[in-house]
């Protein structure tokens, strides 16, 4: 069989560096809610086949505070021996490497050799049940009940069910004799409705003739309506243009008799813009002339020039050094800077070094730092730190000693609590003698054995010549008989004194056989017990000696490296003191001491050439600084020197550019005021020459003139405007005029007629219209043909849905024949050991559990009565379920010898059904491993405390070990 001797958890939920060690035979997992039982289970389950990923339900029981994951079964497997199954953290199912015991390694492949190809799912369904598959039986109807235990009882079972289950469903989404939703069902009413629909299609085209008529009778009367509606039309234009036309006329005439009665007015053309004009542009250039006076007499009171050469000669000579001053500036900040920096970090080397007395630090920076001292130190203190490896070393390798040592002594502690019990070793000590009785009954019983033989040899010649001495009667042949009888009597005389006698205590002598050759076998057990118990001490005796002596050694090496830790620290500390350097130097600084006291020198160098140059520096902006004060003979700082004789140097720039502007605009102004001159004079002549044209000598008689002369040009404008529309209506001033009552009377009349006209036209076009449209539907109607075509289509759709059905409805039918098939092989091979079990567990109440001709299973009682498994109690079912389970497994010995995982599965059964449950899981342990996680301790009194695992142990130690 296949069992686990070991689990090692690295990190899995609860549980870290955890490690559990089991036995052959049933391991009782105990603890309390939330002890970690169920993940102990999974933990199981998982390792052997995999994490469950996003797409599972399974919970994947990942640490929350710890990033180890997984861990090691080690198994005995009854092809490959000795196997450990390591599963950690990967891909989606974790990687997985499978140690074989002679140091071989594989992957998913050998596990899958070891598990003889069972998947999760079908290792839960056979060997591993809880508690959670049993509490909702007592719900489940006859029929699922039965499909529950039928998987139970067969393999395979359970999938073939749910797809037979699957494609009925499916079956019935296609087709219901009396249903409305299934697809078929719709598509079959679908089809119906389609032939109404055509039916109704083909009494429409039949009226096609009646409309065609009546369209053309339509025709004819709209062509005699729109004849008289142009005749009304054109008598109703005549008449609006003679409305029109009239007020025209009369307005005509009033517009003549006016201008008959105005006199000729002469205007010069534009002459109002053309005088106002000049008006305006004869005051801007007057206004611009004063101005220009102005200016010119402004600039000539500024024009002076009071500018020194000199100094703007001297000025414009230190500007040029403005960026020899800001490169000082910036080298006296940097040179600063970098000062405050170097002392710094000397004074941070001197920290560290641990200098920080005056006199020490320039002792230090006098001091003489050669390669062959340095050498001489890193020597030194490489010894130094090679020691105090050494030394962790030596003392973490006596802990491991310490811990191996106390492993030993739990060991030989173990072994003491396994020796053989004072009955056992009387037992022993009573077999030597016991023995020499079983040899005597074994000798006796070989010379019984071969006496028995001659006397069948004897037996058998007696019986054929019986048959000669019967041959010879019924042939009447004298010598035959006598031969015959003769050698009868014979062999009976012999036969007589060889037959051995029966003694009377034969069947005594055969019970004594049988209990001495059993007590042999217990014997022959204790021995093979008492020297493996003989060899694991001798082992542990010489393994405890083993490390007492590396104890030993280790603690002389401890001894020496202290020493010499000791030696080097005070040549160490001498050495330092040479220096000056004080108290106790950081270890981590010591590789690099000599570099950074070489360092510290280095940087007192860099500081005393980094002053020198700020002193030349500094003396070179002083001086420029004096040659810049005295020019502008005020103080100013050294950030504002420059700006401020920048500022002075560009105000007098400014004064002197803007003397020779004055000037320049001086020239300009003269310039102006003789053309402003010139305009003002032809601006007056133009505006005298526009008077004379008028007629007038001043301005406002101009304007009243040019009012006369426009009011005389808007009567002659009008006037055309009127002979225009009138001549545009072919209307002259001769024809005779209708009044307005005799114009509106006509033109009433002929609006009724029209009305009446255009009503009759409408509803003849809406009927025509209606018609032609009904006509031109039914021509160019496809709807006829359209569904025509959609009922073959849909014709065709339900065809492909019938063979959908049809396969459907096959391939239930075949996995139902598949399902009693597999049911009528492989289950009255399970059914056969399942009686016995199922017995057991109800204590005799009921023999046997069969199925019925109906297909379901019965429970049969001890009188005979028959009951539906539904009929029974809540345990009674569960019992059921699992006397399948274990009756199962049972057929499973050689292709799956898989330990039972069981969680909890009896807490219905009552004390006397418990009681043969256990004893029933002890005859299985010794086939089969058990693995039995429970939480109530009143499982523990029915098991030895080495078969038991407390959990709660887990919570408060690294392991827990059940040997």
């Amino acid at each position: 069989m296949l069992t686990i001797q070991k689990l090692q958890i690295y990190g899995f939920g609860k549980h870290e560096n955890v490690t559990i060690s089991l036995q052959d035979g049933v391991t009782i997992f105990y603890g309390m809610n939330e002890a970690g039982k169920t993940t102990i289970q999974q933990f199981i389950l998982q390792i052997l086949f995999g994490f469950p990923t996003k797409q599972q339900a399974q919970r994947k029981y990942e640490p929350k505070a710890s990033t180890k994951f997984g861990g090691q079964l080690t198994i005995v497997h009854p092809i490959y021996g000795q196997c450990t199954i390591e599963r950690v953290k990967g891909k989606a199912t974790g990687d997985v490497t499978v140690y074989m015991a002679d140091g071989a390694k594989g992957h998913e492949e050998l596990l899958a050799k070891l598990l003889y190809g069972y998947t999760r799912a079908s290792f839960e369904a056979i060997f591993s049940f809880s508690i959670h598959e049993l509490q909702g039986i007592e719900k489940m109807s006859e029929e699922e009940l039965t499909h529950l235990l039928l998987a139970s009882g067969t393999t395979g079972i359970h999938q073939l069910s749910s797809l037979e289950k699957k494609l009925d469903k499916d079956a019935g989404e296609l087709f219901k004799k009396a249903g409305k939703l299934p697809l078929i069902n719709q598509k079959i009413e679908q089809m119906k409705q389609l032939e109404k629909t055509i039916k109704q299609e083909q009494t429409a085209i039949q009226t096609f003739e009646d409309k065609s008529r009546k369209l053309q009778q339509l025709d004819h009367q709209l062509l005699h309506l729109n004849k008289q509606q142009k005749e009304l039309q054109q008598d109703w234009q005549q008449l609006t243009i003679m409305q029109q036309a009239t007020p025209l006329i009369q307005q005509q005439q009033t517009l003549q008799q006016t201008l008959t009665n105005y006199a000729q007015v002469e205007f010069p053309a534009e002459g109002i813009r053309r005088y106002e004009q000049l008006k305006d542009r004869l005051t801007h250039v007057t206004l611009q002339m004063a101005q220009l006076e102005e200016q010119y007499q402004a600039l000539q009171k500024r024009l002076q020039l009071t500018v020194d050469e000199s100094v703007i000669d001297e000025m414009a000579r230190l500007m040029h050094q403005e960026a020899t001053w800001n490169q000082l500036l910036v080298k006296e900040q940097s040179f600063i800077d970098e000062l405050f920096l170097i002392e710094q970090d000397i004074e941070a080397q001197f920290r560290l070094l641990g200098v920080q007395e005056q006199e020490a630090q320039k002792i230090l920076l006098e001091k003489t730092v050669s390669l062959q001292q340095e050498e001489q130190f890193q020597h030194q203190l490489s010894i130094l730190l090679k020691t105090e490896e050494e030394l962790k070393f030596h003392l973490h390798s006596i802990e491991q000693i310490h811990a191996e040592l106390d492993g030993i002594a739990r060991q030989r502690k173990q072994l003491e609590q396994e020796s053989l019990t004072t009955e056992e070793e009387h037992i022993l000590a009573q077999w030597p003698q016991r023995k020499k009785r079983l040899e005597q009954l074994r000798h006796v019983k070989l010379q019984r054995s071969k006496q028995k033989q001659p006397a069948s040899l004897l037996f058998f010649a007696l019986v054929i010549c019986l048959f000669v001495l019967l041959y010879g009667v019924w042939q009447k042949n004298m010598a035959v008989i006598i031969g015959g009888a003769v050698m009868s009597l014979f062999f009976v005389l012999l036969l007589k004194n060889v037959w051995p006698t029966d003694e009377p205590t034969s069947e005594q002598h055969r019970q004594l056989l049988r209990e001495l050759e059993q007590e042999e076998n217990i014997v022959q057990a204790l021995l093979m017990k008492k020297q493996r118990l003989e060899d694991r001490r001798t082992l542990i005796t010489e393994q405890q000696q083993e490390k007492e002596r590396q104890y030993a050694q280790l603690e002389h090496k401890i001894q020496q490296a202290e020493q010499v830790t000791v030696e080097v620290t005070q040549m160490l500390q001498s050495f330092l003191g040479r220096y000056h350097l004080q108290g106790n130097v950081p270890r981590a600084l010591l590789p690099e001491l000599f570099m950074r006291i070489r360092g510290v020198q280095e940087l007192a160098t860099k500081k005393k050439s980094t002053s020198q140059l700020l002193h030349s520096i500094q003396a070179e902006k002083r001086a420029l600084y004096e040659q810049i004060q005295k020019l502008l003979q005020e103080h100013y700082s050294e950030q504002e020197i420059f700006m401020h004789l920048r500022t002075f140097y560009l105000t007098i720039q400014r004064e002197q550019q803007d003397m020779a502007h004055i000037q320049e605009q001086l020239t300009n102004l003269a310039s102006n005021m003789q053309e402003a001159q010139l305009l003002i004079e032809n601006y007056e002549k133009e505006i005298a020459q526009l008077l004379r044209a008028a007629n007038v000598q001043s301005e406002n008689a101009y304007y009243e003139t040019f009012a006369q002369y426009e009011q005389q040009q808007q009567l002659n404008t009008a006037l055309q405007a009127i002979q225009s529309q009138l001549a545009s209506l072919n209307v002259s001033n001769q024809e005779t005029v209708m009044t307005e009552e005799q114009l509106s009377e006509k033109m009433h009349v002929l609006e009724e007629h029209r009305i009446a006209i255009q009503v009759e036209i409408d509803r003849c076009l809406e009927e025509r219209a209606a018609l032609q449209m009904q006509k031109e539907y039914l021509l160019n109607d496809e709807k006829y043909g359209q569904l025509l075509q959609q009922f073959e289509e849909e014709k065709s759709a339900l065809q492909q849905l019938i063979e959908q059905w049809t396969a459907k409805k096959a391939l239930a039918t075949a996995i139902h024949d598949t399902l009693f098939q597999l049911r009528e092989e492989k289950l009255p091979h399970v059914l056969s050991q399942v009686n016995a079990i199922f017995n057991l567990l109800t204590g005799g109440r009921y023999d046997k559990l069969s199925i019925s001709e109906r297909g379901h299973f019965e429970a049969q009682a001890v009188s005979g009565v028959r009951y539906h498994v539904a009929e029974l109690s809540q345990a009674t079912k569960e019992q059921a379920y699992i006397s399948l389970r274990i009756a199962l497994a049972k057929t499973l010995a050689t292709s799956a010898p898989f330990p039972f995982i069981m969680d909890d599965p009896f807490v219905h059964f009552d004390r006397n059904r418990t009681n043969k449950m256990v004893q029933l899981m002890k005859e299985v342990g010794y086939e089969r491993q058990i693995l039995y996680f429970t939480c109530h301790e009143a499982m523990l009194e029915f098991w030895q405390k080495e078969q038991i695992v407390d959990l709660g142990a887990l919570a408060n130690e690294r392991g827990v070990t059940s040997t």
